[in-house]
């Protein structure tokens, strides 16, 4: 959960999944008072002021019937993922609950199935700003413990140098290992293939 809630603030992997990001001023969104809307038409005019309204405008234009025997149980449609909105709690979730693509989640319930569906890191996510001020809480630092989550640190990163070919081609890496075989012919032995 935690690799998923970081990699939706790299622009690069939110793209990837096919987002409409280009207009958006930052990653990671986070916004204050949004979480005081009641009117789905009031969220609307938000994500437009926020530039992320041609997402929602994406996922909307690939609504399609779904193939097999989901249409006769009450999954008619499918479409692809929007933006997801995080609140710190119930407060506005009714009002972006009937914006085609949007999902909503509890910053306390963060869910992988929201934050990377199908498997895939880098999903656009707009935080209010009370929900992202409750993150380091919930999953506390490298060297605090989590409030929320009984003795659990963040993970520490194992990789430093995020450019792997440098480090493989470097000089200590190259004297560590050992030279390679170039002429190694290797013959199989002939067997009897009737004497078994």
């Amino acid at each position: 959960t935690v690799s998923a809630v970081a990699a939706s603030a790299v622009p690069a992997l939110v793209m990837a999944r096919g987002h409409k990001v280009d207009e958006v001023s930052e990653l990671p969104l986070v916004v204050d008072g949004i979480d005081k809307f009641s009117k789905t038409k009031e969220a609307v005019k938000a994500l437009a002021a926020l530039d992320a309204e041609e997402d929602c405008q994406r996922v909307a234009a690939t609504e399609a019937f779904r193939q097999g025997k989901g249409k006769m149980r009450n999954r008619r449609y499918t479409n692809r993922r929007g933006p997801l909105v995080v609140f710190a709690d119930a407060d506005g979730v009714k009002a972006f609950k009937n914006v085609p693509g949007i999902d909503t989640c509890n910053v306390d319930a963060l869910n992988l199935l929201q934050l990377a569906p199908g498997g895939h890191v880098g999903r656009f996510v707009v935080w209010t700003k009370a929900a992202f001020e409750k993150l380091p809480a919930i999953f506390g630092g490298f060297d605090e413990k989590s409030a929320a989550k009984k003795g659990y640190n963040l993970p520490r990163p194992t990789v430093t140098i995020s450019d792997v070919q440098r480090v493989l081609g470097s000089a200590e890496v190259k004297k560590a290992c050992r030279d390679r075989v170039r002429s190694a012919q290797r013959f199989r032995k002939a067997t009897n293939p009737f004497a078994s």
